[in-house]
């Protein structure tokens, strides 16, 4: 059973029990991001999330990682563009493990002291994670991407921020943003496995009072419209090969059936070894090794891609070829065997799935972002199973639209010659 409520201090809680599990975990979500940091604190957020663990008014951080060690659990922390959490995975055959990774990471939450010393070491090893970032292909072209198709916008804005952005916060700045918003902002608590709900609700009612949750549809965070910027881009960077993407915007207002229909649809382009782009890019045409599709959702925001990593002496090739195949999503119409074997791709994927409790945390908080029902593997199965063709088709209609779409090639700097092949009459 999946069960919401929402507590006197305005804490969102949601559970989904299991008592057949030998796990539980515990995820804080907070509304706060990049796309909340003005000129001054950009990166703010993830150095903040960085410094939740080193220590509170009552632990170290040796003893914080020490707790967890002891249980044989987990904790983690990241940053999004809309959302900061933290979450630990612990075993609970020991009743008393749950009551102190809870308590653990509700102190995080409110009592953290931010030590100089540790601010300053910090300060370096967020430095360096921009720096790694920069040199890993995935994750500087996911940037990348944004600056293009999103420019000069919240949401385009870099996670980690620079690294002259990061030697310029301060921090009494840190210590407010923590205020605003870890203490006091609005925050989901998500449990799954086995979990016991009068601990969690008698603890965190007992955390200060929060800013009540915005929940999508009803409201918003980001009331402006973001604008997407069509384009061909070809972008230099140091790597040995080169990637290609070509991506199309999603309708900000996503219903449920149109995110199932974009599962299904990403499951037969390029999510799995029988999609179509890995039968025709790779193993048909031998052109890469890496190939596939993806999809990324925000707010009020989201696109679809479709991509490719070559080696530079096959990238006008491979990108003429990737752009077919996009043009045949529409011409070369989905058949119901390929609807039938995605369908039953996502099945398997999300019954093996059932029992990891981190995997089913972080699908009721997608759903909840989205603005979505809240469901178990059973109700979300029976539901994508009532996807039929012609949702799919229509919804691939919409969605594969050349008037909106991108061409971003990043890697090598190429010949005059393969630019002008690949980009046509645009350049940058």
């Amino acid at each position: 059973m999946i069960k919401k409520q929402v507590l006197k201090n305005n804490v969102v809680l949601i559970t989904q029990d299991d008592d057949s599990s030998k796990v539980a975990t515990i995820g804080f979500y907070f509304s706060v991001g990049s796309r909340y940091e003005k000129e001054g604190e950009y990166g703010i957020s993830h150095f903040t999330e960085h410094m939740l663990f080193k220590g509170t008014k009552t632990k170290s951080n040796k003893d914080i990682s020490r707790i967890f060690d002891r249980m044989g659990g987990v904790t983690n922390a990241f940053t999004e563009r809309e959302n900061v959490s933290v979450y630990c995975s612990i075993p609970v055959e020991k009743k008393e493990n749950f009551q102190i990774a809870l308590d653990t990471i509700c102190d995080l939450s409110e009592n953290c002291i931010f030590p100089e010393e540790e601010f300053e070491k910090e300060r370096g090893v967020v430095e360096n994670e921009i720096f790694a970032v920069e040199d890993d292909p995935d994750d500087s072209s996911m940037d990348e991407i944004a600056r293009r198709i999103w420019p000069d916008q919240d949401i385009s804005r870099t996670i980690t921020g620079t690294i002259d952005d990061v030697e310029n916060i301060t921090r009494e700045q840190m210590v407010s943003w923590y205020e605003d918003y870890i203490v006091h902002g609005e925050l989901v608590v998500i449990a799954a496995g086995k979990i016991d709900e009068g601990i969690l609700v008698e603890r965190l009612s007992k955390l200060s009072d929060k800013k009540e949750s915005i929940e999508f549809y009803k409201n918003e965070h980001f009331p402006e419209k973001v604008m997407w910027q069509k384009g061909n881009f070809l972008v230099k960077a140091s790597f040995n090969q080169e990637q290609v993407f070509v991506l199309f915007p999603l309708d900000w207002t996503l219903t449920y059936k149109d995110y199932l229909s974009l599962m299904v649809f990403d499951t037969i382009t390029g999510d799995s070894m029988s999609s179509r782009l890995f039968l025709e890019l790779r193993e048909r045409l031998g052109l890469c090794y890496s190939v596939g599709s993806f999809f990324t959702t925000y707010e009020n925001a989201g696109l679809w891609a479709a991509y490719l990593v070559c080696e530079k002496k096959n990238v006008v090739r491979a990108s003429k070829a990737l752009l077919a195949e996009t043009c045949n999503l529409l011409e070369k119409e989905i058949s119901q065997e390929e609807i039938d074997l995605a369908l039953e791709r996502i099945i398997g994927l999300e019954t093996m799935n059932d029992v990891n409790s981190v995997f089913l945390m972080r699908r009721l908080w997608n759903f909840y972002s989205l603005g979505f029902d809240l469901m178990t593997t059973g109700e979300f199965i029976n539901s994508i199973r009532m996807i039929g063709k012609n949702d799919i088709i229509s919804f691939v209609r919409r969605l594969v639209d050349s008037s909106r779409r991108n061409l971003v090639v990043y890697g090598q700097k190429l010949s005059v010659f393969d630019r002008k092949k690949i980009m046509g009459e645009k350049n940058e």
